[in-house]
Formats: C-alpha cells, structure tokens, sequence
C-alpha cells in the first residue's frame, strides 16, 4: 500500500493531548478567523484510508532571525512539492456539514487517491472548520449552519495568505502548477461566506487564484448565481466554475427540512439557467449517484469511479463536448454523467447556452 500526504488548514480548536482528534468540535480560541495548519500522512485504502501520522506546524518558528509561520511552512513545502514534477496541480477542498477532523482529512485522502491529471496524482489541502460530527444530523445542521457562516472570513483569510504568498515569488520560483478549489455540500455556503468577506475587503479586488472551481452536492440556494450578495462573482476567482448535482440527493432534504426554501442548487441545479455566468458548467449526476444509504449518496463526489474519472478530466482542462462519459441534456442545458465507461460524449448544439451576464 501507497502512502497519501494531505496538507490541512483548520480553525478548529487544538487539543494535542487527544490522539483521536487533534482538532475539535469547536473553534480555534484565538477567534474564529485563526488558522492552524499542517500534514497527515495516510496508507491508501480505496474505501477507508488509515491515518499513520499527523504533523501540525508550529504557530511561529525561529530561523536564523527569519520568523515563519505555519501557513508560510505549509506553502513552502507545498511549493516544493508541486515544483518536484512528483505531483502536478493541487486541489484545496472544503468539506461539508456533520464531518469530524478525522473524517475530513479521510474524504481528502480519498480524493487523493481518486484524482489524477494525467496519470499524476495531486496534492490535496482540505480546509476544515468545526462541523459537529455528530450521529444526530437533524440536531447539528442548525449548528453547523453558523459555525459555517462563521468560518467564511477564515477562509477568506487563507485565501488572502495564499495570495500574498504567489504575489511574493520571483518569477523563477513560479513552479507552472494550477490550483483548483472543491467544496462539498455545506462547503459551499463556507465559500458564498468567504467570497463575502472578500467583497467586503474590496469589491473590485477578487484576484483569479483557481483554475477549476467544483461545487459537488452544494447546500446552496437555487438562485446563488443571480446575486452578487451569493455566488454570482465567484467566476471571478477562478477560470471555470462546475456544478455536480443529484435531483435524487436525500442527503439535502436535511437542509430542504430546516431551511424556508427547499430548492437546493445541489438538487436540481440553478433555478435559471439562462441567467447563470456563461463560465458555469453544469453536470447532472443522477445516474452515477444513486445508493441505498442516502449519506453515502450524498457523498457521491468520492464513491463513483465515473466520479472520479469526469472530476479528473475537469481538472486536466478537457474542454467540456469532450470529456467522456458524458451526454448533453438541451432541455436542462446542462451534461448528464451516464454509468457506462468509455462513452464518447454527445455534443451539444450551438451554441450551448444563451450569452449570460458578464461577470
């Protein structure tokens, strides 16, 4: 068996004497926007990988009168590891609601293991803010629901850290890698909340940091790209912005059940389709999708090997009537993942969709 190294940033409270959960439920007590970071190494198992080690870089290091921080080591080892030509691009993942530390440097190591560019593996950094956990997910989503909408300026921070990090280097130090940004149900409300405090600090100031953006399942009102005070600018950040959802997901009738309006972009995708950014791909997963446990279907992103094989094309850059796989749905305008393997798609009429608003 392989070894698997993710990188990890989190605003979970730290607790090292707990083996089990080297960050908790709770927030970091220096606030909600104050980030650890660090690695886990994993043995690769394709249904459950095994945590071997956990490293957390230390809050400020010394160094020959150099102070570094650890969001500064993070990305220098990971500069160093996209440089090595070992691994190509990296994918900074954001989990969703109801997931343990554990569980979601797990989903990440499970990522790792899935995605390819190429035949070449990818790093993986995988933000984890205080989800509950917890067995009961009627009872944590309202927690969840906050401490999500709390975590966005921690992400935002992040973002703003890497930022500076890229703009600092010396053109020769560039190591010509991409990265990409995937969120997972709940994770894209943790998204809408950091591109808010983004907006916030400056409006005309989003920097294109992200190549692919990837919204898997997203517990996310149907009308999100219709409003700036949503995701409608978040093609700003990144080249290319792609939808999964499931019209079959019962994992969303948690939000569905607790929220005013129950139309989910992760259901049933955007409420029009004619209105969405003309960098907005969407994917229908219905067929690749399906499973008798409703959490495990939600989590269809890391179960399906069609999964992981249209998520990988995404990431190589495969222009969209090209990925196989795939059909294209003119009444939904949008592509439909189908079961079978080595299925060239169908291509779309032209042009796909109508121009959208610029964004």
């Amino acid at each position: 068996m392989t070894e698997v190294r993710v990188f990890f940033t989190t605003n979970r409270n730290y607790q090292p004497a707990n083996k089990r959960q080297v960050f908790g439920r709770t927030f970091n007590p220096d606030g909600v926007a104050a980030l650890r970071f660090g690695y886990a190494d994993f043995k690769s198992d394709p249904q459950r990988p095994v945590l071997q080690d956990l490293h957390v870089y230390p809050d400020v290091l010394n160094q020959t009168d150099v102070i570094k921080t650890g969001g500064g080591m993070l990305m220098e080892d990971l500069r160093a590891s996209m440089a090595q030509g070992r691994k190509c691009d990296t994918l900074v993942f954001i989990h969703g609601f109801n997931v343990s530390f554990t569980g979601a440097l797990q989903s990440a190591a499970l990522l790792a293991q899935g995605l390819n560019i190429g035949g070449h593996p990818l790093n993986v950094v995988v933000f984890s803010w205080p989800s509950d956990g917890s067995a009961v997910p009627w009872m944590s989503y309202y927690s969840d629901r906050e401490d999500a909408r709390a975590s966005g300026p921690s992400v935002a921070r992040a973002f703003l850290k890497f930022r500076d990090f890229v703009l600092a280097l010396n053109e020769a130090d560039y190591c010509q890698r991409r990265v990409h940004l995937l969120t997972h149900s709940m994770g894209a409300y943790v998204l809408r909340q950091a591109l808010q405090a983004l907006i916030a600090k400056d409006r005309d100031g989003l920097t294109r940091l992200f190549d692919q953006i990837l919204l898997a399942a997203p517990d996310e009102d149907d009308d999100a790209f219709e409003h700036d005070t949503k995701l409608r600018l978040l093609p700003r950040i990144g080249r290319q912005v792609t939808v999964y959802y499931n019209p079959n997901d019962k994992g969303l009738t948690v939000s569905d059940k607790t929220k005013a309006n129950p139309d989910r972009l992760g259901s049933d995708g955007p409420r029009l389709v004619d209105l969405i950014p003309k960098k907005v791909a969407l994917v229908d997963c219905r067929v690749v999708a399906g499973s008798a446990d409703p959490f495990i279907e939600h989590s269809y992103y890391v179960r399906s090997q069609a999964m992981n094989d249209d998520i990988s094309a995404v990431l190589a850059d495969t222009p969209l009537d090209d990925i196989p796989n795939r059909i294209f749905v003119e009444r939904q305008r949008s592509w439909r993942i189908v079961a079978e393997t080595g299925v060239k798609p169908a291509r779309p009429p032209e042009p796909t969709r109508p121009d959208a608003p610029p964004t």
